[in-house]
């Protein structure tokens, strides 16, 4: 499938002068949501279309935007070309050549930091509802028809949607970010929307994300070191009021995954839980 799309890309987007005649295309780790490859100094990704979800949804207009918006910001990578094609949406960008993140580094930190800090003006049209009536929502319909000890909806403590919101990655998971001499540089930006920078933090600090998408277990230091870093008081304040949802959102959202056939999410759901039973009850 793979040598499939590579042969229909390959002529177009060297015809378009976007990558180099001759390139090899190297598919690179991760691409759970999308094909991704590197191509020379370029990274082409390829969206399915089938790959979205109301939680992490996939996006390919809201990464061009928001890839465009942040240009030269150091916070996401260059974008060069987009389009949408009889296979699908067509996204190439700069590659960033640095190490990718294997935990929620401080580096991550101070991006999002960055990034929540600036005005969204207009930039994304859907905007993300955290208040706790919201929240609780998405999970209860992830949970529709499962059956679960020791997992009971969160009572709502009734906060209200965040009055102050800004652009958000959406999945600023490890392997989501690349480290550089001057900081992280976050790519995957599918997921991004106009909502509330807490959610962001909640899903930095996921164990389940943690387990997905870097490595090893998250500890309380490396989680302490994160909020430490992360500058907007007003952001953390919120993550400690709705973390509990939140986190039990991303359970609930790794127990769906598992219930469809994806047996990874299934101890993802598993680290999720304990972290919840440990924290919050």
């Amino acid at each position: 499938m793979n040598s499939n799309f590579i042969e229909l890309l390959k002529p177009l987007l060297e015809n378009e002068g976007v990558i180099q005649p001759g390139s090899n295309w190297h598919k690179l780790a991760g691409g759970r949501s999308n094909f991704v490859w590197q191509v020379g100094d370029k990274v082409c990704k390829l969206f399915k279309s089938n790959r979205a979800s109301d939680l992490f949804p996939n996006n390919p207009n809201n990464e061009y935007y928001a890839l465009k918006f942040l240009e030269g910001s150091l916070i996401a990578p260059k974008v060069v070309y987009f389009n949408k094609l009889s296979i699908g949406f067509v996204l190439v960008y700069n590659f960033i050549d640095g190490l990718v993140c294997e935990k929620p580094a401080e580096e991550i930190a101070k991006t999002l930091s960055r990034l929540h800090a600036i005005p969204p003006k207009n930039v994304l049209k859907n905007k993300r509802d955290s208040s706790s009536k919201s929240l609780l929502s998405q999970c209860s319909k992830l949970l529709i028809g499962a059956s679960l000890d020791n997992l009971s909806l969160p009572s709502d403590p009734n906060i209200e949607n965040s009055s102050d919101l800004s652009i958000i990655h959406g999945d600023p998971v490890p392997g989501n970010a690349i480290l550089l001499r001057d900081g992280a540089v976050l790519i995957d930006w599918q997921c991004c929307a106009i909502g509330d920078g807490s959610e962001d933090i909640a899903c930095a600090l996921s164990p389940a994300m943690q387990y997905l998408y870097g490595k090893g277990d998250l500890n309380i230091e490396v989680q302490q070191r994160f909020l430490k870093a992360y500058s907007l008081k007003k952001n953390i304040e919120r993550y400690h009021l709705l973390g509990h949802i939140y986190h039990f959102r991303i359970a609930a959202y790794c127990f769906w995954r598992a219930k469809n056939g994806e047996n990874d999410y299934g101890e993802a759901f598993l680290k999720e839980k304990q972290y919840l039973d440990a924290k919050y009850n």
